[in-house]
């Protein structure tokens, strides 16, 4: 109860100081700590220590925070349920806030390896981060296995110490175009493609897949155009793609610049049509649109609305207890938490030989066939370390998103 009246109370004050190798330290918010990396409090009554540890990276804080908020939500949920790993003792996590920062996914994914010496690392989780930090994963010969980067490329880099299970964003957009394309009532021969040139998912996907995707198509690319992660006027962008006068509209950004410039978009007066990159996968996306968003389409992994009964009592606990739907970025991380707990369970791992244990963790994820997770289904991994699923293709109504039709 102690833990329970220290989150409703005080959510300022430090409860840890992770020291930084430039000397600084960083305090964590309270609610933070004690609701994750304090877990045990809560959800393992009278256990002090668990047998297996894993570490963890979110965006707790800085950009992006919202997934990491998402995230840590999804974390107490699967730690309350699964702490216990039967024969294999208790699962501990280790958490720490990279801030969406590449300095700090360097120095924590370091400190998870070879100072807390974890048995495997569960994230960072964007594309930027995961590309300087998976290499430490590969030099420490522990698996790192990201739960939502989509850039294409970045497991394959560092194989076979390396996991996505995010599907990559190509994999994403070829379905989702296809049925964009299709449900226009006026074909879509030219677009014009916004994209956020600081952010390395959006910027690849703009720049690379997106335009190698609608050459697949037939679809003249207009123009690319470019803004910042951070910007907060886009009219100079919309009024530059607004001149070219293109059949439809690609968005690629995280959910904070897609928003705006969505909004910025049917402010002008743009009607076209809009399909959106993984980062929309938010429901601060619609929030920040408003009624700009209606329409908008995009490719999930996971999908809060599935009918299916598991994940529909799942996406109710959520609402009820965090008073928000999940997004894209919970379910990511629930799952990817759930079958690191299936490898260590089905191999016996104890933590007792990390060196050997990493090895047969590695070689679980890599031998991984149609292994099912409880939000996202039936999950593979390829050869570059990619997970394959079927995902959902959706449509902005309203206030969320729903099933496109």
């Amino acid at each position: 109860m102690l833990v329970a009246a220290e989150l409703a109370s005080s959510t300022e004050r430090c409860v840890d100081q992770s020291h930084r190798s430039d000397g600084r330290v960083r305090c964590m918010p309270v609610a933070y700590k004690l609701a994750f990396a304090g877990l045990a409090v809560v959800g393992l009554a009278g256990v002090a220590n668990a047998d297996v540890t894993l570490g963890v990276l979110v965006p707790a804080s800085g950009k992006g925070a919202s997934y990491g908020i998402q995230q840590q939500s999804a974390i107490e949920m699967f730690m309350e349920r699964y702490a216990d790993l039967g024969k294999s003792g208790k699962l501990k996590l280790i958490t720490y806030d990279t801030r969406g920062e590449n300095t700090e996914a360097i120095n924590l994914t370091r400190k998870l390896i070879s100072t807390d010496n974890v048995l495997a690392v569960v994230g960072p989780q964007f594309s930027a981060e995961a590309e300087v930090a998976f290499p430490l994963g590969v030099r420490g010969e522990t698996v790192i296995l990201t739960p939502m980067a989509a850039k294409p490329g970045i497991a394959t880099a560092n194989r076979p110490w390396a996991f996505r299970f995010a599907l990559t964003s190509e994999n994403d957009y070829r379905p989702l175009l296809d049925a964009w394309l299709k449900r226009q009532t006026k074909a879509v021969a030219k677009v014009v493609i916004l994209h956020d040139a600081k952010d390395a998912v959006s910027s690849f996907d703009g720049k690379t897949v997106f335009p190698m995707l609608l050459k697949e198509r037939g679809v003249e690319v207009l123009d690319t155009i470019s803004f910042q992660t951070g910007d907060i006027d886009y009219s100079g962008q919309v009024t530059k793609a607004k001149g070219l006068n293109p059949d439809g509209i690609v968005v690629s950004a995280l959910y904070n610049e897609a928003g705006h410039v969505t909004r910025e978009l049917r402010k002008q007066g743009m009607s076209q049509p809009i399909v959106a990159g993984v980062g929309v996968n938010d429901p601060r996306f619609i929030q920040l649109a408003g009624p700009a968003a209606e329409g908008v389409m995009a490719a999930f992994d996971f999908f809060a609305e599935n009918p299916n009964p598991a994940v529909a009592a799942w996406v109710s606990e959520f609402e009820k207890r965090f008073k928000v739907q999940p997004s894209n970025a919970a379910g990511l991380m629930y799952d990817s938490l759930y079958l690191m707990r299936e490898c260590i369970m089905s191999l016996g791992l104890t933590g007792d030989d990390i060196k050997a244990e990493r090895v047969k963790m590695r070689d679980c994820w890599t031998n991984m066939k149609d292994r099912e997770a409880p939000l996202t289904g039936a999950t593979s991994i390829d050869k570059n370390g990619d997970a394959v699923r079927k995902p959902v293709i959706l449509q902005a109504k309203g206030d969320r998103f729903v099933v496109a039709q």
